[in-house]
């Protein structure tokens, strides 16, 4: 890999206020190289440019940091690993659960879990509807792009009755999709700013009522 994506990689960081040191930052370099291998075989991601996976992805996914709280995070509907995986690097202190219904998507994870001896992620093939709180615990569960807000609750309902929160990834978050949350839910948008990207990208974090 050029350059490139390392100077991409350094001045999003730096943009985003975020204190990660050399491994964590050349981990993350080699998970985008290896999703650039994998991604010509098993088409993980419409994007195959490496500085664009920095922008996109790295540093796209590293905007949400600071709004995690809990040491479990879910990762719902990861597919190649996004928010999860750079997160992961991120925050070693913290557990992230990888879930995904495609199965060459989580195999991926599971070779980057070996090649990058990611110890705190655990690829799961599985639905969402499927889960089970109790085995698979997480006060936070993010989602990047993946479904409307009330879908997004109506899957996850178990793990956000028993107190978790929703950090759901978006583009424009209409209020047409706000206000089709059930009444029990309550629903915060934080503008986020990633760098190297324009398009309009924002936080809806959503929890239960108490």
């Amino acid at each position: 890999m050029t350059d490139m994506p390392r100077q991409r990689l350094l001045a999003g960081v730096a943009a985003l206020e975020l204190d990660l040191d050399a491994d964590r930052l050349e981990a993350m370099l080699a998970f985008v190289s290896l999703l650039a291998r994998w991604n010509q075989a098993y088409n993980l991601t419409a994007i195959d440019d490496p500085n664009a996976m920095v922008d996109r992805h790295l540093l796209d996914s590293l905007s949400i940091l600071p709004w995690l709280r809990s040491d479990r995070v879910l990762d719902a509907g990861t597919g190649a690993g996004l928010p999860g995986i750079p997160l992961a690097i991120a925050s070693p202190q913290r557990y992230f659960v990888l879930v995904d219904a495609n199965g060459k998507k989580v195999r991926f994870l599971r070779q980057v879990r070996r090649e990058l001896a990611l110890d705190n992620i655990e690829p799961v093939h599985a639905r969402l509807e499927s889960l089970d709180p109790v085995s698979h615990p997480a006060g936070d569960l993010v989602a990047r792009a993946l479904a409307p807000l009330p879908r997004l609750i109506e899957q996850l309902q178990p793990y956000l009755d028993r107190g978790a929160r929703l950090l759901a990834m978006k583009g424009r978050l209409e209020q047409s999709e706000c206000d089709g949350l059930p009444s029990a839910y309550n629903v915060e948008r934080i503008e986020l700013r990633v760098p190297g990207t324009a398009a309009e990208r924002c936080l809806a974090i959503v929890n239960r009522n108490e």
